[in-house]
């Protein structure tokens, strides 16, 4: 099953969002709760990023777009990962599901708010994701400190 994931470009200075199709594995119900959803995309993003991190010792030769736009950020790189530990997927998983709890993101699917956050078990609440589906991940700023 294929959805579109809306994510902010980046270290784009201009506030663009763009779509990106994520292929999610064929024994995915569209039918199943929050927790199992936000497994499943972090699965999908764990799979992309060791990918990456494969392809990182070939340097890519950049296009002149590309230089202009990473010019505008204040960083011109290659892409290359230097990180060498390989990101532990049932950590991640965890991880997704305790940001999610915090309200560290709000998601929406298809444009609907999954606000399970109200109710008692808020990774139980049922979502309901279909072929084309688009989902939005929205980092919400917590803001602390005083006014003066």
């Amino acid at each position: 099953m294929k959805i579109k994931v809306y994510v902010k470009n980046a270290g784009a200075r201009r506030n663009t969002v763009e779509a990106e199709d994520f292929e999610l594995s064929p024994d995915f119900d569209g039918q199943c709760t929050v927790c199992d959803f936000l497994n499943e995309i972090t699965a999908v993003c764990v799979r992309q990023y060791k990918k990456r991190q494969a392809e990182s010792g070939i340097l890519h030769l950049l296009t002149e777009k590309q230089i202009e736009e990473k010019s505008s950020t204040g960083k011109i790189s290659f892409g290359v990962n230097y990180g060498e530990k390989s990101p532990q997927l049932k950590a991640a998983q965890e991880n997704t599901c305790q940001c999610y709890l915090d309200g560290i993101f709000a998601l929406f699917i298809d444009g609907n708010e999954i606000s399970g956050l109200k109710s008692s078990l808020p990774l139980e609440s049922p979502v309901s994701v279909h072929e084309g589906s688009e989902v939005t991940f929205i980092r919400l700023a917590m803001l602390a400190g005083r006014m003066w």
